[in-house]
């Protein structure tokens, strides 16, 4: 286990643990390799033209912001106490997040590229309805950053504009997972209004040393 592996797994086992509840036993652990995983979050926006676009002095702008990986992998787990679970999985990729950004008046285009090659999901809900949270604000993604202006990760994550994976639990109990979605949504948050084109697609296999990995949370 690389070192880079090691330290993804304890950050997102100790998430999990303030995640779970203090007083839940934990009835079952189910642990994943994941065995390739790809990603795309396409973020297209524009000034708005009112008041907070003005304020910002964003009126007039318009761009593209993609991040992107494929040829992921990495582990997962999830945990079960009475009904309530949580869980985290990371990714290791080489990715990228391009941006193009046309400004008013003429001006340059902004273009910039940022490399990245780590990513992860939060677990929340029941056990009998899981859901896999993609870059929530509480993990303070920056998958969207870059020198050219427009909306954040954070920015897109308090007006929820990536949708969450819903599981059933007879997923979990499966040697093999494969989990897939996509979806395009509008979005308006402060001085920007545009669409998210997001895609998720993971492929997991049961892994043997459940006990190995519940280990690194007690």
């Amino acid at each position: 286990m690389t070192r880079a592996l090691l330290t993804g797994l304890v950050s997102g086992l100790c998430a999990m643990a303030f995640a779970a509840p203090a007083t839940a036993a934990v009835r079952h652990a189910y642990a994943f390799r994941v065995t390739s995983a790809s990603m795309s979050e396409v973020v297209s926006f524009q000034g708005d033209g009112g008041p907070a676009c003005e304020r910002a002095g964003m009126c007039g702008y318009s761009g593209r912001i993609t991040y992107a990986f494929d040829h992921g992998d990495g582990y997962a787990i999830f945990l079960t106490g009475g009904r309530r679970i949580a869980g985290a999985g990371d990714f290791f990729f080489a990715g990228l997040t391009s941006a193009m950004v046309q400004p008013p008046g003429g001006l340059p285009a902004c273009t910039d590229k940022v490399l990245h090659g780590a990513d992860r999901f939060e677990v929340e809900g029941t056990a009998a309805r899981p859901r896999l949270v993609f870059h929530p604000a509480f993990d303070a993604p920056r998958y969207l950053t870059t020198y050219c202006a427009g909306p954040s990760d954070r920015d897109i994550a308090h007006v929820r504009a990536l949708p969450q994976l819903v599981l059933s639990a007879r997923t979990l109990r499966h040697t093999k997972v494969h989990l897939e979605m996509s979806s395009t949504r509008s979005f308006h948050t402060g001085p920007f209004v545009g669409t998210v084109q997001f895609s998720v697609n993971i492929r997991m296999r049961r892994a043997r040393d459940v006990a190995g990995i519940r280990h690194l949370l007690l």
